[in-house]
């Protein structure tokens, strides 16, 4: 692991992380946001339970607001890319100035969107500044240690958030072949046993289209127990 305290290792996988759920969530939110405009009723309202969406009292373009701009909801897209910034300042002298700055204007660009009369055009450049990141750890992190550990951050996120939110399940195997690829390069200690079992169960011909609702939990939990 080089030169990267314990402290390290866990900032950079939760910057990946919160990078992620940052991408993640905004990609849920305006598909179901769609949903919402074409028709007041549908399943969307099922998927937003997982954010914390209450069926019988909230109001839904109340409550895509506050999953956007909310400074207190953890699922939040503003509290997980503000998380995902104040990793990134401590780690500025592992990932580069440049890596910080496209979190920073990713952070701008929310703050813009929540007074904007075009919202959804601002949010746009959050996606830009959020993926202009992804590409700048391969071209300023130079630990090649640090760039990885920031890699499974992403991919065990991606993995975590399709599951729970029944979002996109068909490419939780793609996750699990690219964290499978990097885990090892990290110099992480992790849960082999919860990550071949993982590995296992999303490479059984049953899944996604056979798997029970009960055994994603299974699977939510085994992806809760790799790091």
């Amino acid at each position: 692991m080089g030169s990267l305290s314990l402290e390290r290792v866990g900032r950079l996988l939760w910057l990946g992380r919160y990078v992620e759920r940052s991408y993640t969530t905004l990609q849920f939110i305006l598909t179901t946001y769609d949903a919402a405009l074409d028709s007041v009723e549908g399943n969307w309202k099922g998927q937003l339970e997982e954010l914390g969406f209450d069926q019988a009292s909230d109001d839904p373009m109340d409550f895509f607001w506050t999953c956007l701009f909310s400074r207190d909801l953890s699922a939040s897209i503003h509290y997980s890319m503000s998380a995902a910034f104040d990793n990134a300042v401590v780690l500025r002298d592992v990932i580069g100035s440049e890596s910080v700055a496209y979190i920073q204007m990713a952070m701008n660009d929310i703050e813009r969107a929540e007074t904007s009369e075009a919202p959804l055009l601002d949010l746009q450049t959050v996606t830009d500044c959020i993926l202009a990141f992804k590409g700048s750890c391969d071209d300023y992190i130079v630990n090649d240690a640090a760039r990885n550990i920031i890699k499974c951050g992403f991919s065990i996120e991606r993995m975590d958030l399709y599951t729970r939110l029944r979002y996109h399940l068909e490419d939780v195997r793609r996750e699990a072949q690219k964290l499978a690829s990097r885990i090892d390069r990290t110099g992480i200690v992790y849960d082999r046993e919860a990550f071949k079992t993982l590995v296992d169960m999303v490479f059984s011909t049953r899944f996604p289209e056979g798997t029970t609702y009960e055994e994603l939990g299974e699977l939510l939990a085994l992806i809760g127990r790799v790091f």
